[in-house]
Protein backbone atom coordinates (compact mmCIF):
# COMPACT_ATOMS: atom_id res chain seq x y z
CA UNK A 1 0.00 0.00 0.00
CA UNK A 2 1.65 3.27 -0.96
CA UNK A 3 0.56 6.60 0.88
CA UNK A 4 -2.26 9.11 -1.53
CA UNK A 5 0.77 11.49 -2.19
CA UNK A 6 3.45 9.44 -2.85
CA UNK A 7 4.25 10.95 -5.92
CA UNK A 8 3.62 14.59 -4.68
CA UNK A 9 7.71 15.24 -4.73
CA UNK A 10 7.93 14.54 -8.32
CA UNK A 11 4.57 16.23 -9.39
CA UNK A 12 4.83 19.19 -12.30
CA UNK A 13 5.22 22.59 -10.64
CA UNK A 14 2.21 25.75 -11.34
CA UNK A 15 3.10 29.23 -10.62
CA UNK A 16 0.30 31.05 -9.09
CA UNK A 17 2.28 34.72 -8.92
CA UNK A 18 5.18 36.55 -10.07
CA UNK A 19 5.67 39.55 -8.22
CA UNK A 20 8.23 42.34 -6.52
CA UNK A 21 10.38 40.57 -3.97
CA UNK A 22 9.97 43.50 -1.62
CA UNK A 23 6.54 43.61 -0.75
CA UNK A 24 5.23 40.60 -2.64
CA UNK A 25 2.58 43.12 -4.30
CA UNK A 26 3.83 45.69 -6.60
CA UNK A 27 4.58 44.20 -10.25
CA UNK A 28 8.21 43.04 -11.04
CA UNK A 29 10.65 45.12 -12.94
CA UNK A 30 13.28 44.22 -15.09
CA UNK A 31 16.69 43.91 -13.13
CA UNK A 32 14.74 43.66 -10.19
CA UNK A 33 14.21 41.09 -7.62
CA UNK A 34 11.16 38.88 -7.81
CA UNK A 35 8.97 36.59 -6.19
CA UNK A 36 7.53 33.32 -7.62
CA UNK A 37 4.93 32.05 -5.77
CA UNK A 38 2.77 28.30 -6.29
CA UNK A 39 3.55 24.64 -5.28
CA UNK A 40 6.06 22.10 -6.28
CA UNK A 41 8.12 24.61 -7.49
CA UNK A 42 11.21 22.76 -5.82
CA UNK A 43 12.26 19.37 -4.30
CA UNK A 44 13.60 20.82 -1.78
CA UNK A 45 14.21 24.54 0.04
CA UNK A 46 17.96 25.79 -0.81
CA UNK A 47 19.56 29.82 -0.82
CA UNK A 48 23.00 30.67 -2.76
CA UNK A 49 25.27 33.46 -1.87
CA UNK A 50 27.49 32.52 -5.32
CA UNK A 51 28.05 35.30 -6.98
CA UNK A 52 27.51 35.38 -10.11
CA UNK A 53 24.01 33.83 -9.26
CA UNK A 54 23.34 30.53 -10.92
CA UNK A 55 20.59 29.93 -13.15
CA UNK A 56 19.84 26.39 -11.35
CA UNK A 57 19.29 25.32 -8.06
CA UNK A 58 18.09 21.98 -6.38
CA UNK A 59 17.82 20.80 -10.09
CA UNK A 60 15.25 24.13 -10.78
CA UNK A 61 15.09 26.40 -13.51
CA UNK A 62 13.36 29.62 -14.39
CA UNK A 63 13.07 31.57 -17.55
CA UNK A 64 10.99 33.86 -18.99
CA UNK A 65 10.63 34.04 -22.52
CA UNK A 66 13.34 31.26 -22.95
CA UNK A 67 15.98 33.33 -20.89
CA UNK A 68 16.96 31.48 -18.03
CA UNK A 69 16.72 33.88 -14.75
CA UNK A 70 19.52 34.10 -12.05
CA UNK A 71 17.92 32.30 -8.96
CA UNK A 72 18.52 33.00 -4.99
CA UNK A 73 16.40 30.77 -2.94
CA UNK A 74 14.40 28.18 -4.10
CA UNK A 75 11.68 25.64 -2.46
CA UNK A 76 8.57 24.09 -2.51
CA UNK A 77 6.29 27.20 -2.57
CA UNK A 78 8.62 30.15 -3.35
CA UNK A 79 11.29 31.39 -5.90
CA UNK A 80 13.14 34.22 -5.54
CA UNK A 81 15.17 35.49 -8.66
CA UNK A 82 16.39 38.50 -10.34
CA UNK A 83 14.45 39.25 -13.64
CA UNK A 84 16.65 39.78 -16.20
CA UNK A 85 17.04 43.41 -17.51
CA UNK A 86 16.14 42.18 -21.11
CA UNK A 87 12.28 41.02 -19.37
CA UNK A 88 9.98 44.02 -19.78
CA UNK A 89 6.32 44.18 -21.43
CA UNK A 90 4.18 40.70 -22.04
CA UNK A 91 6.64 37.75 -21.17
CA UNK A 92 6.06 34.30 -20.31
CA UNK A 93 7.73 32.15 -17.61
CA UNK A 94 8.15 28.84 -17.27
CA UNK A 95 9.49 26.36 -14.89
CA UNK A 96 11.77 23.65 -15.20
CA UNK A 97 11.70 20.31 -12.17
CA UNK A 98 12.92 17.26 -11.46
CA UNK A 99 9.02 16.76 -11.33
CA UNK A 100 8.13 18.64 -14.72
CA UNK A 101 7.48 21.50 -16.83
CA UNK A 102 5.18 24.35 -15.20
CA UNK A 103 2.07 25.67 -17.77
CA UNK A 104 2.75 29.07 -19.38
CA UNK A 105 2.62 31.84 -16.75
CA UNK A 106 1.92 35.45 -18.55
CA UNK A 107 3.34 38.52 -16.77
CA UNK A 108 3.57 41.82 -17.43
CA UNK A 109 6.53 43.61 -16.45
CA UNK A 110 6.48 47.47 -16.67
CA UNK A 111 9.82 49.52 -17.16
CA UNK A 112 10.21 50.24 -13.67
CA UNK A 113 7.77 49.63 -10.40
CA UNK A 114 10.07 50.93 -7.22
CA UNK A 115 8.90 48.75 -4.14
CA UNK A 116 10.89 48.74 -1.12
CA UNK A 117 12.06 46.14 0.88
CA UNK A 118 10.33 45.07 3.96
CA UNK A 119 12.89 43.18 5.54
CA UNK A 120 13.86 45.85 8.48
CA UNK A 121 14.24 44.43 11.84
CA UNK A 122 14.35 46.37 15.36
CA UNK A 123 13.99 44.26 18.48
CA UNK A 124 10.66 42.35 18.21
CA UNK A 125 9.86 44.86 15.40
CA UNK A 126 9.81 43.01 11.89
CA UNK A 127 8.49 43.80 8.13
CA UNK A 128 9.95 47.11 8.51
CA UNK A 129 10.86 49.87 5.28
CA UNK A 130 14.57 49.59 4.86
CA UNK A 131 15.02 53.49 4.86
CA UNK A 132 18.01 54.20 7.26
CA UNK A 133 19.51 57.25 8.77
CA UNK A 134 23.16 57.82 7.25
CA UNK A 135 24.94 59.53 9.88
CA UNK A 136 24.43 56.99 12.44
CA UNK A 137 23.33 54.12 9.71
CA UNK A 138 20.40 53.03 11.88
CA UNK A 139 16.95 51.66 10.67
CA UNK A 140 14.35 54.42 10.84
CA UNK A 141 11.73 53.34 13.06
CA UNK A 142 9.47 54.92 15.64
CA UNK A 143 11.83 55.06 18.07
CA UNK A 144 14.50 56.20 15.65
CA UNK A 145 12.99 58.53 13.71
CA UNK A 146 14.16 60.75 10.74
CA UNK A 147 15.24 64.24 11.44
CA UNK A 148 15.17 67.44 9.73
CA UNK A 149 18.47 67.92 7.58
CA UNK A 150 19.47 64.04 7.90
CA UNK A 151 20.68 62.18 4.99
CA UNK A 152 18.39 58.68 4.42
CA UNK A 153 19.36 55.54 2.17
CA UNK A 154 16.67 53.20 0.65
CA UNK A 155 16.56 50.33 -0.36
CA UNK A 156 14.64 48.54 -2.65
CA UNK A 157 14.05 47.10 -5.63
CA UNK A 158 12.07 47.14 -9.23
CA UNK A 159 14.42 50.47 -10.95
CA UNK A 160 15.08 49.16 -13.91
CA UNK A 161 17.44 50.00 -16.46
CA UNK A 162 21.04 50.96 -15.10
CA UNK A 163 24.27 52.86 -17.14
CA UNK A 164 27.16 51.14 -17.14
CA UNK A 165 25.12 47.94 -18.14
CA UNK A 166 25.06 45.24 -15.44
CA UNK A 167 25.21 41.59 -16.33
CA UNK A 168 21.98 39.53 -15.17
CA UNK A 169 23.05 37.71 -11.86
CA UNK A 170 26.41 40.31 -11.53
CA UNK A 171 26.43 42.29 -8.30
CA UNK A 172 26.32 46.53 -8.96
CA UNK A 173 29.47 47.97 -9.36
CA UNK A 174 31.19 49.98 -7.15
CA UNK A 175 33.04 52.42 -9.31
CA UNK A 176 31.43 53.86 -11.55
CA UNK A 177 28.26 53.39 -9.72
CA UNK A 178 25.45 52.04 -12.10
CA UNK A 179 22.97 54.82 -12.06
CA UNK A 180 19.24 54.08 -12.76
CA UNK A 181 18.20 55.34 -16.42
CA UNK A 182 15.00 56.93 -15.16
CA UNK A 183 15.62 59.17 -12.30
CA UNK A 184 12.92 58.93 -9.30
CA UNK A 185 11.55 61.53 -6.79
CA UNK A 186 11.20 61.02 -3.12
CA UNK A 187 9.00 63.55 -1.09
CA UNK A 188 8.43 62.86 2.77
CA UNK A 189 4.51 64.32 3.72
CA UNK A 190 4.93 66.02 -0.09
CA UNK A 191 7.92 67.97 0.59
CA UNK A 192 10.64 66.90 -2.05
CA UNK A 193 13.88 65.50 -1.27
CA UNK A 194 16.94 65.55 -3.23
CA UNK A 195 18.63 62.67 -4.49
CA UNK A 196 21.94 62.69 -4.89
CA UNK A 197 21.87 58.62 -5.97
CA UNK A 198 19.93 56.29 -6.96
CA UNK A 199 20.95 52.86 -8.83
CA UNK A 200 22.36 49.66 -7.82
CA UNK A 201 23.62 48.85 -4.44
CA UNK A 202 27.25 48.10 -5.17
CA UNK A 203 27.65 44.56 -4.39
CA UNK A 204 24.13 43.67 -4.59
CA UNK A 205 22.53 41.52 -6.83
CA UNK A 206 19.05 42.79 -7.97
CA UNK A 207 19.19 45.42 -4.78
CA UNK A 208 18.60 49.69 -5.77
CA UNK A 209 19.43 51.90 -3.05
CA UNK A 210 18.47 56.03 -3.56
CA UNK A 211 20.87 58.65 -1.29
CA UNK A 212 18.68 61.65 -0.67
CA UNK A 213 18.67 64.73 1.51
CA UNK A 214 15.91 65.64 3.95
CA UNK A 215 15.14 69.32 4.01
CA UNK A 216 14.16 71.49 7.24
CA UNK A 217 11.19 72.23 5.50
CA UNK A 218 9.36 68.59 5.79
CA UNK A 219 6.83 68.77 7.96
CA UNK A 220 7.08 66.68 11.66
CA UNK A 221 4.83 63.69 12.43
CA UNK A 222 4.55 59.83 13.68
CA UNK A 223 3.69 58.36 10.39
CA UNK A 224 4.34 60.64 7.34
CA UNK A 225 4.02 59.28 3.48
CA UNK A 226 7.15 58.72 2.04
CA UNK A 227 6.85 58.31 -1.45
CA UNK A 228 8.93 57.12 -4.38
CA UNK A 229 7.74 58.02 -7.68
CA UNK A 230 9.30 56.66 -11.24
CA UNK A 231 8.23 56.13 -14.49
CA UNK A 232 4.49 56.38 -13.60
CA UNK A 233 4.70 54.23 -10.31
CA UNK A 234 4.73 55.37 -7.07
CA UNK A 235 5.02 53.03 -4.36
CA UNK A 236 4.87 55.02 -0.53
CA UNK A 237 5.90 53.52 3.09
CA UNK A 238 5.28 55.85 5.90
CA UNK A 239 7.67 57.08 8.38
CA UNK A 240 7.97 59.22 11.62
CA UNK A 241 9.89 63.11 11.22
CA UNK A 242 10.88 65.27 14.46
CA UNK A 243 12.92 68.03 14.22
Amino acid sequence: MLPPNYDAAVAPPTISAVVSAADSKSPAAPGGLVSIYGTQLSPTDLATSQLPLPTALASSCLTVNGQAMPLLFVSPSQVNAQMPFQAFGNVTVILYTPGGVSDNFYVTVPPTAPAVFLSGVAGPEIDLPTVFRADTGLLVTSSNPIHRGDSIIIYLTGMGAVAPLVTNGYPGPSNPLATALTPPTVAIGGAPLSVSYAGLAPGEVGVYQINASVPASVPQGLSLPLTISQGGFTHTENVRVIQ
